[in-house]
């Protein structure tokens, strides 16, 4: 820097800019003077526009989780209901037909030591004879082939005798016949009983 003596011994003048470090009060003045300034006009509508955007996107994230939750559990509802109204259907479908059946087939009932079995439609004597050894096998279990069956129930209408039956008829099959009946099907040879097996692959249900 110029440094330039003035006449009758002034001060020497300094060129340039002039800064003054020692006024530190300057400084710490400063920053409170600009908030307190600029403090209500710039910084809290700032401060309140980030709050405001930080509230809008909790908002957004919470209801764009809440949407995607929402078909999911009504699709699942949907499918819980689908498949419990198929149960239901299909139970009562079941109990239905079971009813009908039972309707159809009248149950055979045991008076002293015979089965009696009553006629429903399309019935003959053979298939009362039928439903007499299945009787007597819930009380009597034996371990009897289709084969062995099919022998018992036509050894069963050789003694009853075959004849024309209208619904309601019963005929009652003695035990004692029915398991002579079995016993003779045991004796049957293998043959015999190879014999027997197309007769008893025409038979729907035991």
């Amino acid at each position: 820097m110029l440094k330039e003596k003035q006449k009758g011994g002034e001060s020497p003048i300094t060129s340039g800019p002039q800064f003054d470090f020692n006024n530190k009060s300057n400084w710490h003045g400063k920053p409170k003077g600009w908030i307190s300034r600029y403090g209500s006009s710039v910084i809290l509508p700032v401060i309140a526009l980030l709050i405001l955007a930080g509230g809008i996107y909790l908002y957004a994230s919470q209801r764009t989780n809440n949407e995607s939750l929402l078909p999911r559990e009504k699709l699942t509802a949907d499918i819980q209901g689908k498949i419990l109204n198929s149960e239901i259907k299909e139970i009562e479908e079941t109990e239905t037909k079971e009813a009908e059946i039972t309707e159809i087939i009248p149950a055979g009932r045991k008076e002293n030591n015979s089965i009696v079995e009553k006629a429903a439609k399309g019935d003959g004597i053979t298939h009362l004879a039928r439903r007499a050894l299945k009787d007597y096998t819930k009380d009597h279990p034996e371990e009897l082939t289709d084969e062995h069956k099919i022998y018992v129930e036509d050894y069963l209408k050789d003694s009853i005798g075959s004849h024309p039956l209208n619904i309601g008829d019963e005929i009652t099959f003695s035990e004692d016949l029915i398991k002579e009946a079995i016993d003779a099907s045991m004796q049957l040879t293998p043959e015999q009983l190879k014999n027997l097996e197309k007769y008893s692959a025409l038979v729907v249900s035991w």
